[in-house]
């Protein structure tokens, strides 16, 4: 009877090694997971990260990402999209196509409501709710605005899915591009032309103040010179007034003098002014230079 049971037990205990090695599992630095038994078929609400875990027996990890999941759509001819550009419209009725990606990150503390909301299959849906984002966001906007204020747009749409994936997809978007934006080929070549004829008047309008500050400064140097010359003018004017009055008092002088003389002369020779005049002239004719005399009789 006794060694009826050795072997039994023997293989008991290596049932039990083998159940108890497997009741183990582990987990990578990228993943996050979910512990599930598959007995009971339930899954523990805490989540793990990673390392080596003592799970239970016939229990294993769901496991999920940890680390950024990148999504494309685009037209281009690359495997590593998830889908061709987002087809929608804008504010004022164009169609618009849009190449965008973003990375999402899935929340560890939500791992449990993720699951138990969408599955392990839940990218699909979060595909989804991109798309309908996105397109939704779109329609916010004109197509100028799409033309001319492209960040400004992929700002928006950033917040705008980000808000969207941590109240609805228990992830959060850091990181979100828009690549490209195809609008209808008319309006983008009207658009072109109009920043062409934009940038002809600013360019014409900067040449209209270069011109206008050379003719201020034009106007300011003519200014400047006719005050330089009024004042040269005036100095000179002064000057010679000065001169004129010095030259007519001294004249008066002289001639006050000479009168004096003449008075005296006329007073102490008894002459009378018939005399005074016949001896003037003659004093003039001596003084004058022979060569250039002349006397009529």
């Amino acid at each position: 009877m006794k060694a009826i049971w050795v072997p039994v037990i023997i293989v008991a205990s290596i049932a039990l090694t083998v159940l108890f090695f497997f009741s183990f599992d582990t987990l990578e630095y990228q993943e996050y997971g979910l512990n599930f038994s598959r007995i009971t078929e339930t899954v523990e609400r805490h989540p793990y990260t990673s390392g080596r875990y003592y799970v239970g027996i016939a229990n294993h990890f769901i496991r999920f990402p940890r680390m950024v999941n990148s999504v494309l759509f685009s037209d281009d001819d690359t495997g590593a999209k998830q889908g061709p550009a987002l087809q929608s419209r804008t504010r004022d009725g164009l169609n618009v196509r849009l190449e965008v990606s973003f990375q999402y990150r899935l929340k560890f503390e939500k791992v449990f409501h993720l699951y138990s909301t969408l599955g392990k299959d839940y990218e699909p849906t979060f595909l989804r709710m991109a798309i309908e984002q996105l397109a939704t966001a779109a329609t916010d906007h004109s197509a100028h605005f799409f033309f001319t204020n492209r960040t400004a747009i992929s700002a928006v749409m950033h917040q705008r899915l980000d808000h969207h994936f941590q109240e609805r997809a228990f992830s959060e978007v850091p990181f979100f591009q828009l690549r490209t934006v195809h609008l209808p080929h008319d309006f983008e070549e009207a658009i072109r032309e109009t920043q062409v004829k934009q940038q002809d008047i600013q360019i014409a309008s900067l040449e209209q103040k270069t011109k206008t500050v050379t003719f201020k400064t034009r106007v300011l140097q003519a200014e400047q010179d006719v005050k330089v010359l009024v004042n040269q003018a005036e100095a000179e004017a002064a000057s010679i007034n000065a001169s004129n009055r010095a030259y007519c008092k001294q004249y008066k002088v002289t001639q006050d003098l000479q009168t004096g003389a003449l008075s005296q002369l006329a007073e102490t020779s008894g002459w009378n002014a018939e005399e005074l005049l016949h001896y003037m002239r003659i004093r003039a004719l001596r003084n004058h230079p022979s060569d250039r005399s002349m006397i009529r009789f």
